[in-house]
């Protein structure tokens, strides 16, 4: 009967499985950066804006800025990457794709706390839950900000 249940509630027209709890990570080509914690991708001629779950990245005019872009185009810029659903969204308010990326297994999202470019953000603090909240915040609390 659990069975018979879950598959009601998933199936119905307008119900969706958290993008974390199925989805299969997929490569895409990282085509350009926009910047630190977002870029373009393709696949298949398919082209969309992805925002790296989980993480946040100097604006336009503040400090690291240049840094966390340069550190992402240079990471993944024209190479093939993953990736790897997990929040409880597909999309953000601006319609990108949110996700996890990957590149030959390292996380870019935690790379980038690591070295002081990104700040663990939008989690379950925020209301946006993500499967790797927990590390982000370790790592984040472990890095130094060069921007102080």
């Amino acid at each position: 009967m659990v069975v018979g249940v879950w598959w009601w509630v998933t199936a119905q027209p307008g119900s969706e499985a958290l993008p974390g709890s199925g989805a299969a990570p997929s490569v895409w080509s990282a085509v350009s950066v926009i910047d630190g914690d977002t870029f373009d991708a393709q696949r298949d001629g398919v082209r969309e804006r992805v925002r790296i779950i989980g993480i946040d990245t100097p604006e336009r005019e503040q400090c690291g800025y240049a840094e966390a872009s340069a550190a992402l185009a240079d990471a993944i810029g024209g190479r093939s990457v993953t990736l790897v659903s997990g929040a409880e969204t597909d999309r953000d308010t601006y319609g990108r794709l949110l996700r996890y990326v990957e590149l030959d297994g390292a996380d870019m999202g935690l790379d980038l706390i690591e070295r002081g470019l990104a700040v663990a953000r939008y989690d379950s603090r925020s209301g946006q839950p993500h499967d790797r909240e927990l590390t982000y915040w370790a790592a984040d609390d472990a890095s130094v900000n060069p921007c102080g």
